[in-house]
């Protein structure tokens, strides 16, 4: 590794630890490195009630890291912090970044739940909310399986289908 390698390895390793400690995931065992399934996707278009003929299903790559924070008190849902997302969208043919973070749930008492939340910036567009709602899911955690919408997929809506799995260390 160069210098210049080094130096920033060491600036990343230093902002994640600012990051944990600053969202409450101060173990850094419990930071894991998540990829995109193919079927993860970007839908714009139309949803119930409206249902008109836009829609358009554009495919998604990338990764992101999810650290566990310690609750501080009992809980039935486990927490995650979501950061670093780094995906690419294929808009016709060009590569879009999405950027963001959030926060994952996990658990409950009688059926699996699951909620996403995430605040994600699509190219040089301002960050916009994206939510889950807490939904029936999250029963093949570690691998996730969880659909976002800035709109509760009511009408003309963003929505974002995150199908990912854990990285294999070294990846």
């Amino acid at each position: 590794m160069r210098p210049g390698q080094r130096l920033r390895a060491a600036l990343r390793s230093a902002a994640l630890v600012v990051l944990l400690a600053a969202t409450g995931a101060t173990d850094c065992e419990h930071v894991t490195s998540y990829a995109l399934g193919p079927e993860s996707g970007l839908t714009q278009g139309c949803f119930e009630p409206c249902e008109c003929p836009i829609s358009t299903l554009q495919p998604l790559s990338g990764t992101f890291l999810l650290a566990e924070r310690t609750p501080e008190e009992p809980s039935l849902f486990r927490e995650f912090i979501v950061f670093m997302v780094d995906w690419k969208l294929d808009r016709a043919g060009e590569s879009v970044p999405i950027t963001g973070s959030g926060v994952y749930l996990v658990g409950g008492e009688f059926a699996s739940q699951q909620r996403m939340e995430l605040d994600l910036r699509i190219g040089d567009g301002p960050a916009q909310h994206f939510d889950s709602g807490l939904v029936v899911g999250g029963g093949l955690f570690p691998d996730l399986d969880v659909r976002v919408s800035m709109n509760g997929q009511v009408c003309f809506d963003t929505v974002i289908d995150i199908l990912a799995s854990p990285r294999p260390q070294g990846s």
